[in-house]
């Protein structure tokens, strides 16, 4: 079975991504696994100037998954071009990379996609406008039809590149806000981010995070996420990245039959930072055909890996 496939315009080697937040800019986690041997990497956000982030702790642990709050934290527009994107562009000839994009304004994301969009070393954008972790943009967007379509409208205008907008799961119709984003110019989807959630320390009776609340990731948001991207699929015919909970064979084929082209991997990267258990068993035994969740048909749909991001 031959695992490479042709998406956006380009090939992947093999159905494995890692997430946006949980591979920093690659080059931080190039001493244990060979980002090259990927199907590619998406790297942390891009905001036009740095961010010192959220107060520490900004990660913690739970039963059933990992509660973070980043904020975002970031080495700012001059400092990835100048830096960051020339190491991805020297060290990974064949692994694609998506460049993740943040702001707290319109503006924000069409100055960071204006600045790239000349430079060499990635394919394309995911448009972060679902991150529950900062003040200001984030999840703003990702909530209100009207937002979501003029910061997805401004930033196809700015770019030739493919263009993947990453939702928000907090939201009454991800199927609605999917056609949203769509018809505004998304070239594919990344569904979901976290979930807006909060965790005390029982011991001083203060939040576990230092921001207080948090995005919830992890294996106890894979049935939401699966949900998601089964909501979307019956509205949208673009490639969707299924994102969240993902461990195993097991957990990716969840999002396959959900109608996910792609699927990342992000929490689990944390605490085994490895490709999951048996990924190469899905390539090789669902690839072939899966059935199609809206027709009953079967379609041969593109397999790709990430798990849910930190932001």
């Amino acid at each position: 079975m031959r695992l490479a496939q042709e998406l956006f315009g380009a090939e992947f080697q093999n159905p494995v991504l890692l997430a946006s937040g949980t591979c920093g800019y690659g080059e931080e986690v190039s001493e244990i696994l060979d980002l090259d041997a990927l199907g590619g990497i998406v790297t942390k956000a891009v905001t036009p100037e740095p961010r010192a982030g959220n107060p520490a702790p900004r990660v913690a642990e739970y039963d059933a998954g990992m509660l973070n709050s980043v904020g975002l934290a970031n080495v700012g527009l001059e400092r990835f071009r100048a830096e960051k994107l020339p190491w991805l562009a020297r060290n990974l000839s064949r692994a694609q990379v998506l460049v993740n994009v943040a702001g707290a304004a319109v503006e924000d994301y069409v100055r960071v996609i204006e600045a790239l969009e000349g430079e060499p070393g990635f394919l394309g954008f995911e448009l972060n406008v679902s991150c529950p972790n900062v003040k200001k943009g984030g999840a703003m967007f990702s909530t209100s039809e009207e937002l979501l379509a003029d910061v997805v409208r401004q930033a196809r205008a700015a770019t030739r590149r493919p263009l993947i907008v990453k939702l928000a799961p907090n939201v009454p119709d991800i199927g609605r806000m999917a056609e949203v984003a769509v018809d505004a110019g998304a070239d594919g989807l990344t569904l979901i981010n976290t979930f807006p959630g909060l965790l005390f320390d029982l011991e001083t009776r203060r939040p576990v995070l230092g921001a207080g609340a948090g995005g919830v990731s992890g294996p106890g948001i894979l049935p939401m996420g699966v949900h998601a991207v089964w909501k979307a699929r019956q509205r949208v015919d673009v490639p969707i990245i299924g994102v969240g909970g993902v461990r195993t064979a097991h957990d990716a084929l969840q999002y396959i039959f959900a109608g996910a082209s792609l699927v990342e991997i992000g929490t689990a990267s944390f605490w085994i930072p490895a490709p999951p258990k048996g990924y190469s068993q899905v390539c090789t035994t669902s690839a072939p055909g899966t059935a199609s969740p809206t027709s009953g048909t079967s379609s041969a749909r593109p397999i790709t890996f990430e798990l849910a991001s930190s932001c």
